[in-house]
């Protein structure tokens, strides 16, 4: 039996007509507090009533747990609907009132549209960080290799155009006229935790040697813009925080602004009290500590909602010109591709104009 889904929530059934399970219950990454996951059985099926969360779609798995006490997570084979992640594919609700962005083709985070050029390119690394920083260059199609455009640079640069389809936004974007045409710079970590967690050596090889070198390599009108989401994003942020200037705009989905009052869930992080310090400076700071135009963004339904309300409040406190926008979502890829118009368009316009 699929789900049956409504403005209020979602029925989800389990058939298990000879009980091998001892438990199912429902599995997804929310704002705390959770209610009650637990499905009842009856009558040879599991089920359980979702309350509608504060999202218009949810990626969830289910849970279930043997006699033996194993469990494992798996798929709702009642739900056709899945969407692909790092971690796997998850299955996935969409309430009334989602639609997918206008640009978007393809329910997994894709788009049709895959025009361009690319060129891998390792950009030099500065002391301390011991690794150079590898970037695929996206030119869209029909512009000349030495033709001077806009860049945005793109943290998780390899899963954002996968799972986020950044490059079939700026296809988009500009064919329509919304956006002149740009180049993005897909950068990818080879080590995430450690190069995206506010790290100096990280930030330093970004903007005293990744960035010039770039730009000594491709004509580039002004300033570059940084992207980034979660840990992305507080890498950008911090980027730009401890080397003011190296950048003219700056788009921030769910930053990951980890404070200790607000996120003992991510305590086990290795470099957590890393993060917390350097998100602290950056709060406590009373002066506009950069020109950098910022944009915020943050799903309702996250965890991180709390700290990236601080965190733009602290900007404007600050000085900081710094906009905000919520999305009907979770921490998802979906979620920052579907936020993608009009809160990095709009920041995108102002600059490039």
């Amino acid at each position: 039996m699929a789900a049956h889904v409504d403005e209020t929530g979602a029925l989800l059934t389990v058939d298990d007509p000879q009980k091998q399970w001892e438990a199912v219950s429902l599995w997804y990454h929310l704002r705390r507090p959770y209610p009650d996951r637990s499905f009842q059985y009856s009558d040879g099926q599991w089920r359980y009533w979702l309350d509608r969360p504060p999202v218009d779609r949810l990626e969830y798995l289910i849970e279930t747990t043997g006699a033996d006490g194993s469990s494992a997570l798996v798929l709702d084979e009642s739900n056709p609907a899945t969407v692909a992640g790092v971690f796997g594919e998850h299955s996935v609700l969409e309430f009334p009132g989602y639609h997918r962005p206008w640009w978007v083709a393809d329910l997994h985070g894709g788009a049709s549209a895959t025009h361009g050029t690319r060129v891998e390119i390792g950009l030099p690394h500065a002391h301390g960080l011991r690794r150079d920083l590898p970037v695929e260059l996206w030119t869209p199609d029909g512009v000349d290799s030495d033709a001077t455009l806009p860049l945005l640079l793109v943290h998780d640069g390899t899963e954002m155009d996968r799972l986020a389809a950044v490059t079939s936004y700026a296809t988009a974007m500009a064919r329509t006229g919304r956006l002149p045409a740009f180049r993005i710079g897909l950068l990818s970590p080879p080590d995430r935790d450690a190069w995206y967690s506010a790290s100096p050596a990280y930030a330093r090889s970004l903007a005293t040697t990744a960035v010039p070198a770039l730009l000594d390599q491709v004509p580039t009108l002004g300033r570059p813009v940084l992207a980034g989401a979660s840990l992305g994003a507080l890498a950008a942020l911090h980027a730009e925080w401890a080397h003011p200037g190296t950048f003219a705009g700056l788009y921030l989905a769910s930053g990951s602004f980890f404070q200790v009052r607000f996120d003992e869930q991510e305590s086990g992080h290795a470099r957590f009290l890393r993060i917390c310090s350097a998100v602290e400076w950056i709060l406590d700071a009373a002066t506009p500590w950069t020109a950098a135009k910022v944009a915020l963004t943050c799903g309702r339904g996250e965890e991180n909602w709390e700290n990236n309300q601080a965190m733009v409040a602290a900007l404007r406190r600050a000085g900081v010109t710094a906009t905000f926008s919520a999305f009907a979502d979770g921490h998802t890829w979906v979620g920052w591709r579907d936020s993608l118009d009009p809160a990095l368009t709009d920041l995108l316009a102002t600059l490039w104009r």
